[in-house]
C-alpha cells in the first residue's frame, strides 16, 4: 500500500474474535451471524468466539477472553453491551490487537451525556493502546479477497469497486442490490459513529490503493470538513468518486445527528463541494448503483447520440422525455434509414413507428425483423448508443411476458451487441408480479455475461448515462 494512511489490517487481517458468541444460541444472533458470515465468505485465517462462559459452538471452542487466545490476534468484533466495551477494549491492547470492530450501539449516536461519555472512553483507552476502532454503531468490513464479511450471501470474488458508507443498513443493501447486478467489490466498509476511522481516513487509504478502481460512498456528516474537501479532491483527480449524501434537508440533518451523532453541513456547502471536486454526485442507493454498473459494463460512448428500441407509443414518450430531460439526444433517423428499417417488417403492423424512439409496436415479437433492424441502426454512424427496452409487462395477452419469449427477444440484442463496437444499454422494466422480477433477474444474468449493463428503470437509465458522459467529456477536457 502506497501513500501516507495505511489500514492494510484493516481489510487483511490475520485471525479474528467474535466477542458476544452464545453457546445457546444458532445463527439467529448478530455475533453468530458474523462467524457465518466469516465461514461462508471463506475467511483465511482462524476464527476465536468469545464468550466469559466457554463452551463451544459450531465446532469452535469459545474463549472466555480475548486474553484466552492461545495465538496472536488482529482483528475482534464487538458484539457486547456498550458497559462492558471498556474492559473489551482493555484487553484488546494488551493481547496486542490491531482493530476492534463495534456493532455494539449506545455511545455518541444516542445524543446522551453518558454515550458520549463512553464513546470518549473508549477513543482513550483504544488510542493508549495502539488499537484502531471502526464504529462504534456500524457493520464493519466485508473484504472478499481476505473472506472478512458482515453478511454471509455475499460474493466470494473481488472486483474494483470500494465502498464506505456511514450506515449499516445502507451498506447491507447496497452491497446486496449491487451484487446481483454484477458489480464486485474490493472493500465495503461501514464505518458509523466513525468515533476513530473515519470518512477522511478512509477516502485517503482507497485513493491509493491499487485494488481499488471506482470509490463509492454514503456519507451523512463529516469530523473534518476541510480535510474530507481535500481528500474527495484527490481521489476524484485519480479515479471515479460516485457519493450519496444524507441529510441534505433539514429534517434529513436532526435524523443524522440521532443516527451517527455527527453534524450533516449544508447543503448548498455540498452542492458547491460536488462541483469543485469533480465528484458524481447520486440522490438514492438505486442510483448509485447504476452508476456502477454503467462504469464497470458500458464503453466510453462518442457522444450523447441514441436510438431507444421500445415497444408502445406511451412508453416511447415517457423515455423520450426522460433522455432528453437527462441531457442526451435522440436524433431524428434519416428518411432513407427510415425506409429501410420499415422493410424488415410488416408494415401493416399495430402501433409500428421507425421514428426515434422507435415502437416496434406488433413486431416486437418479429426476432428476425427486429435483429435486422437493430444491426442496421447500431452501424449507422449518427448514433453514438443502442438502448433497447424490454417490457415485462406490456403485453395484454400476458399478466408478465413469459421467460422463454423475454430471452428469445432479449437474444436479439445481445446479438447484435456481439456484433459491434458501439456501446449498448438494455432496460428491462414493467415488472408487475413475482414471475416477472424472475424473468427481470435471468435476462439481467445474460446480459451480465454479455457484459451489457441492466437498467431498472428509463430513467435510472438516462441518468446513469448522462453522468457517465459528462464524467468522460470533463476527463477530456
Amino acid at each position: 500500500m502506497t501513500g501516507n494512511v495505511n489500514l492494510d489490517f484493516v481489510f487483511d487481517p490475520k485471525s479474528v474474535a467474535i466477542a458476544g458468541i452464545s453457546p445457546t444460541r444458532g445463527y439467529d444472533s448478530i455475533a453468530e451471524t458474523y462467524l457465518k458470515a466469516l465461514v461462508e465468505c471463506k475467511f483465511n485465517g482462524p476464527i476465536y468466539p468469545i464468550n466469559p462462559k466457554g463452551g463451544e459452538f459450531r465446532g469452535l471452542k469459545i474463549y472466555p477472553s480475548v486474553k484466552d487466545v492461545p495465538d496472536s490476534l488482529d482483528y475482534v468484533i464487538c458484539c457486547i453491551p456498550a458497559t462492558a466495551t471498556p474492559q473489551l477494549i482493555r484487553e484488546c491492547a494488551a493481547k496486542g490487537v490491531k482493530v476492534v470492530q463495534f456493532f455494539t450501539s449506545g455511545f455518541s449516536e444516542n445524543c446522551t451525556k453518558e454515550g458520549m461519555r463512553l464513546e470518549a472512553e473508549v477513543c482513550d483507552l483504544a488510542k493508549q493502546g495502539g488499537v484502531r476502532l471502526i464504529g462504534p454503531n456500524c457493520m464493519g468490513v466485508y473484504s472478499p479477497k481476505s473472506g472478512l464479511s458482515f453478511a454471509p450471501d455475499y460474493p466470494t470474488e473481488s472486483g474494483p469497486v470500494s465502498f464506505i458508507c456511514q450506515s449499516g443498513g445502507n451498506a447491507l443493501y447496497l452491497t446486496r442490490h449491487a451484487a446481483q447486478r454484477g458489480v464486485r467489490f474490493s472493500k465495503v466498509i461501514s464505518f458509523g459513529n466513525a468515533a476513530d476511522i473515519n470518512e477522511n481516513e478512509l477516502l485517503e487509504y482507497l485513493t491509493a490503493d491499487p485494488e481499488t478502481g471506482i470509490i463509492a460512498a454514503y456519507v451523512e456528516g463529516f469530523k473534518d470538513g476541510r480535510r474530507f474537501s481535500e481528500a474527495v479532491r484527490r481521489a476524484a483527480a485519480v479515479k471515479p468518486v460516485v457519493i450519496m449524501k444524507g441529510g441534505c434537508t433539514e429534517a434529513g440533518a436532526r435524523a443524522v445527528v440521532s443516527h451517527t451523532g455527527v453534524l450533516a453541513g449544508s447543503a448548498k456547502i455540498w452542492d458547491g463541494l460536488v462541483r469543485q471536486t469533480g465528484v458524481i454526485p447520486v440522490s438514492t442507493l438505486e442510483e448509485l448503483a447504476d452508476i456502477l454498473v454503467t462504469f464497470l459494463y458500458l464503453p466510453v460512448p462518442n457522444g450523447r447520440r441514441l436510438a431507444a428500441v421500445d415497444i408502445g407509443g406511451g412508453a416511447a414518450v415517457v423515455a423520450t422525455d426522460d433522455y432528453v430531460s437527462a441531457g442526451l439526444d435522440l436524433p431524428l433517423l434519416p428518411k432513407k434509414l427510415r425506409q429501410k428499417l420499415r422493410g424488415f417488417l410488416s408494415t401493416d403492423a399495430a402501433g409500428l413507428s421507425v421514428n426515434n424512439p422507435i415502437d416496434l409496436g406488433g413486431q416486437y415479437y418479429n426476432a428476425s425483423g427486429t435483429y435486422r433492424l437493430m444491426e442496421t441502426i447500431v452501424d449507422y454512424s449518427g448514433i453514438d448508443v443502442l438502448i433497447f427496452h424490454l417490457h415485462l409487462g406490456v403485453n395484454p395477452q400476458f399478466p408478465s411476458l413469459p421467460k422463454e419469449l423475454a430471452i428469445s427477444i432479449l437474444n436479439n440484442a445481445i446479438k447484435v451487441y456481439n456484433g459491434t463496437e458501439k456501446p449498448m444499454l438494455v432496460v428491462i422494466d414493467q415488472l408487475t408480479n413475482v414471475e416477472s422480477w424472475e424473468t427481470a433477474i435471468l435476462c439481467q444474468q445474460r446480459c451480465q455475461q454479455a457484459r451489457i449493463p441492466v437498467y431498472y428503470s428509463v430513467y435510472g437509465a438516462a441518468i446513469a448515462l448522462d453522468r457517465f458522459i459528462l464524467y468522460h467529456e470533463k476527463r477530456r477536457g
